[in-house]
């Protein structure tokens, strides 16, 4: 039931211009890489939501250049994600200062945000707090995947519903 949203947003975002969009939409996903206890954390958001969004919280209107290697992209995004993405393994927070900004993409109006987070598999829970833009947008929504190996399992983030605990079985 939970990737009928996903399926939902794909086909939005295929309807939906590029030089307009009137939904207030992010996807997230979150994928465990079991050959080496990594997790990928890759957020698509609005260009231009995305610009907004980081201007009015870090005073940067785009992420500097990555490749000069002096971390500037790495410290702004980890502070524009600090308060919007939170990530709990079995109630022990993961801080945003110990994931490793992997690289941004830009591709016509989206930008894809990429993260890697050193940790092991939780053992009983992963709890996710979202509110990418929800400070820019009262209507904004953030869809979330979970990728476990072969299992995927989907949530939707929205002002009244910021925080889930989702239960892994043993």
């Amino acid at each position: 039931m939970r990737l009928k949203y996903l399926v939902l947003w794909i086909f939005l975002c295929m309807a939906v211009p590029a030089h307009c969009h009137p939904l207030h939409l992010t996807f997230t996903n979150l994928e465990f890489k079991t050959q080496n206890n990594r997790w990928l954390l890759t957020i698509k958001v609005f260009t231009d939501d995305f610009s907004t969004n980081l201007k009015r919280s870090t005073g940067y209107e785009s992420v500097p250049d990555n490749k000069q290697g002096n971390g500037e992209a790495d410290k702004i995004l980890k502070t524009w994600l600090d308060t919007r993405f939170r990530i709990w393994f079995d109630k022990v927070q993961i801080p945003v200062d110990t994931w490793k900004f992997d690289g941004i993409k830009v591709k016509e109006d989206a930008s894809w945000i990429t993260f890697v987070i050193t940790a092991p598999m939780p053992v009983s829970e992963i709890r996710i707090r979202n509110t990418i833009l929800m400070d820019l947008y009262s209507d904004q929504k953030n869809l979330f995947l979970l990728t476990l190996g072969r299992k995927q399992s989907a949530y939707e983030f929205k002002n009244k519903d910021k925080e889930t605990t989702i239960e892994l079985r043993k």
